[in-house]
């Protein structure tokens, strides 16, 4: 990749189910400048994340309740996302040449932003990372969304108690094994659902969960949950929905407490009332003013090595989206990052 030109990937086609790499096209042009109160970041890393999926979709009565502030990508529009990056120029006295931020700001080798939020998906605007707590690729990873994620809804709804059991969907993704070492070192009993034996191998014997299940060879998943929680699951951190997160609802014990984190499992279908569905959902942009904080504790435990993740890097923007298409197609370990500069 040059330094000199502005690429960026943008939506060529609406997915009609899984995305296509023809569903995505590179658009080349010059290095843009910033204006008054700007500045322009180049994009070191881009982090990939299932729900990029549901803004791929054309504004629908099915979704429009989503989008009170416009739908973030169209065709002809560059795909969102989360980048890293440094500020090479700026206007903006908030921000110095040099400074690492992060910011949902879309998938392009180079960014020109104001760096304030966006209502609806990036509420803290463009963030300065202090990278003396931490390396700068933490901040799309544990501290960023997905960590961010994870510790704030153990906080506000979790709340686990020593020995309570804990269930996670999705669990050898970013946020679910995050979330479950966190609940680990709650002490709580942590059974972690996933969908194949390598991922089970990495949550068992490198993350220490207590119990782990492949659903897609467990005949009888109520069972199977039933067996390892056998009073009840007193905490169910449901990154999937659908009838796996259904199945396991009917477990929960008296006091038990739910999170919806995502739907991954409707996230390429049509016709699933998005709107209503995303309705209660954790959203971990209603805890902006706890980020600081947030991040400081979890820096601090990825430094002790309490908690642990595993990441891949693809080389060069051109290899984002058939990375995304792995990435919805379930083959992931923890977090994808798509290493641009």
């Amino acid at each position: 990749m040059t330094e000199d030109v502005h690429l960026k990937v943008v939506l060529n086609a609406y997915p009609e189910g899984m995305p296509k790499p023809s569903d995505f096209r590179i658009e080349e042009n010059p290095v843009p400048e910033p204006g008054e109160g700007e500045v322009l970041i180049r994009t070191m890393y881009i982090g990939l994340e299932p729900r990029i999926r549901l803004m791929m979709n054309p504004t629908s009565d099915d979704n429009k309740a989503m989008r009170p502030h416009g739908a973030m990508t169209d065709i002809g529009k560059v795909i969102p996302g989360t980048v890293l990056g440094v500020i090479v120029k700026t206007k903006n006295e908030k921000y110095r040449v040099g400074d690492v931020v992060e910011g949902f700001l879309g998938w392009q080798n180079y960014v020109v932003t104001d760096g304030e939020p966006h209502p609806s998906n990036n509420p803290e605007g463009l963030a300065i990372c202090d990278i003396e707590i931490a390396d700068a690729v933490d901040y799309i990873g544990p501290l960023g969304a997905p960590g961010l994620t994870a510790i704030l809804a153990l906080k506000h709804e979790g709340k686990l108690e020593e020995e309570e059991t804990m269930v996670i969907t999705s669990a050898a993704g970013m946020v679910g094994s995050l979330v479950g070492q966190l609940g680990l070192l709650c002490d709580a009993w942590v059974v972690g659902v996933t969908s194949t034996d390598e991922k089970c191998a990495y949550l068992k014997d490198q993350l220490d969960f207590d119990v782990v299940i492949n659903y897609k060879t467990t005949e009888d998943l109520g069972a199977a949950i039933q067996q390892a929680c056998p009073d009840g699951v007193d905490y169910f951190f449901d990154n999937t929905g659908g009838e796996m997160a259904e199945t396991i609802k009917t477990q929960l014990s008296k006091n038990g407490r739910v999170t919806r984190c995502g739907i991954v499992a409707n996230y390429n279908k049509k016709g699933w009332n998005q709107s209503e569905q995303f309705a209660g959902q954790f959203t971990v942009h209603d805890h902006v003013p706890e980020y600081k904080e947030a991040r400081k504790t979890m820096a601090d435990l990825v430094k002790d090595e309490a908690i642990r993740y595993e990441l891949k890097v693809f080389d060069g923007l051109e290899s984002a989206p058939e990375a995304f298409i792995g990435l919805l197609s379930g083959q992931n370990i923890g977090k994808w990052v798509i290493k641009v500069s």
